[in-house]
């Protein structure tokens, strides 16, 4: 097992035929308690002895990091009951995961929930749960310029909220991708104004000049009912994405040694 070992290819939207259809057979599965750094090879060596069909785990642009569960689909009902029944309790880097039906929890839409007061749409920017290359979206943004931080927010709604408001903040300008909102420290209690101050999250574009020009027309600017900071983030990307490897590095000794070795 290795930690470079190749995601599956396809990755399929919660409306997707085939993923409805394998709720109401139920042979898809909820994991959850899944370590943030953990990739969807470390899933799938998990469901090696088992033939899974569909695996769909959505990662975060910036961080590299996924939200802390997944979906798993099984090409019968009985494999899904099988693996419930095997490998919850089973550890994903060194973290018990937990297996349930994947059944989505419904979630209430009304019309503000579809467009910001300005009329932009709540629809991801960057859709985590569908782009293959989201494994690997957060290399070299920093570096190359290509990268903007927007700091000094409040406290923000859901990411598809967040997501609208980038749109508009950043209207006329284009924009590849939106991370979640990063809150460097526990606020000490709720509304604590300090961790507030610092909450901020990244904007990515498609070059270098595209930032830099976004940022200067936006920097100062109010929103949100608080003054904005943006700056282009030039230094390394986000030390969160180099985790996964690190822990391999230093518990080569616990693999599991039930996985076939690659």
């Amino acid at each position: 097992m290795t930690p470079d070992a190749p995601t599956l290819p396809e990755i399929r939207g919660e409306d997707d035929p085939r993923t409805l259809q394998a709720i109401e057979e139920g042979r898809r599965l909820y994991m959850g308690n899944l370590p943030y750094m953990a990739k969807g090879s470390d899933v799938s060596d998990l469901f090696y002895r088992l033939l899974n069909e569909h695996m769909n785990m959505s990662t975060d642009p910036y961080s590299g990091r996924n939200p802390s569960y997944c979906f798993v689909e099984l090409t019968t009902k009985s494999q899904a009951d099988d693996a419930m029944q095997e490998l919850s309790g089973k550890t994903v880097l060194g973290r018990p995961v937990k297996l349930g039906p994947g059944v989505a929890a419904p979630r209430k839409r009304t019309a503000t929930d579809q467009t910001s007061r300005g009329g932009y749409s709540h629809t991801p920017v960057f859709q985590r749960w569908t782009r293959t290359d989201a494994p690997d979206h957060f290399k070299g943004y920093g570096p190359q310029g290509r990268r903007v931080k927007v700091g000094g927010l409040p406290m923000m709604g859901t990411h598809s909220a967040v997501n609208a408001g980038i749109r508009e903040l950043f209207a006329g300008f284009e924009i590849e991708a939106v991370s979640k909102v990063v809150i460097p420290f526990k606020p000490a209690f709720p509304g604590d104004p300090k961790a507030l101050n610092h909450r901020h999250l990244f904007v990515d574009f498609p070059s270098a000049d595209e930032a830099k020009r976004a940022a200067k027309a936006t920097d100062g600017r109010y929103a949100w009912d608080v003054k904005l900071s943006v700056q282009v983030a030039t230094w390394a990307d986000s030390p969160k994405a180099r985790e996964r490897g690190e822990w391999y590095e230093e518990n080569s000794d616990l693999q599991n040694p039930e996985l076939p070795c690659t």
